[in-house]
């Protein structure tokens, strides 16, 4: 017995049905559908194939002409673009005429703030020096003063004092 006969007869389980013939069959039909599948479609699967490359090639030169015209406007507003050089020259020029006349503005007010600021410090020490000698004249008057009662008083004996006392009390009393 051969062995696909015995694979027929008993059916081994696995793989194969009962019946050789089956396979045979059905091995028949997958082919003769794959060829039809082939006869018919795959001219239409290579048309679509064909149709996708055709588009995706038009897209590519599309692509191409719009990075083309994309460099040429680039290239035509670069060479519309101002010389920066001669702009930055101008502007440091303006910064730096600004930036004179600014210290010269400030060192005119920083001057005037100063001459300010000194006649203040006159008049400060102006009005000092007055009161200084004010309080010192107003110090060498008491102190006289002080002195000067001291010898009176050495110099009165009691009727006298008592007798300025008294003149001293007359007077506050005229003049309220």
């Amino acid at each position: 017995m051969s062995f696909i006969n015995l694979l027929a007869a008993e059916g081994n389980g696995y793989h194969f049905a009962h019946d050789i013939k089956e396979v045979y069959w059905g091995s028949a039909a997958f082919f003769i559908v794959v060829g039809l599948v082939w006869w018919k479609a795959a001219p239409a699967i290579r048309k679509g194939l064909a149709s996708r490359t055709e588009r995706i090639e038009a897209e590519l030169a599309e692509a191409r002409s719009r990075r083309e015209a994309a460099e040429a406007a680039l290239n035509a507003s670069t060479s519309e673009l101002p010389d920066l050089s001669a702009e930055e020259t101008r502007i440091r020029a303006e910064a730096e005429e600004t930036a004179a006349r600014l210290k010269a503005d400030l060192i005119a007010k920083a001057e005037a703030e100063a001459e300010g600021v000194r006649e203040r410090g006159k008049a400060d020490v102006a009005n000092r020096k007055r009161q200084a000698r004010a309080d010192v004249q107003a110090e060498i008057a008491d102190a006289a003063r002080r002195a000067a009662e001291d010898m009176v008083r050495s110099d009165l004996d009691a009727d006298a004092q008592a007798d300025l006392i008294d003149a001293y009390i007359n007077q506050v009393r005229q003049m309220q």
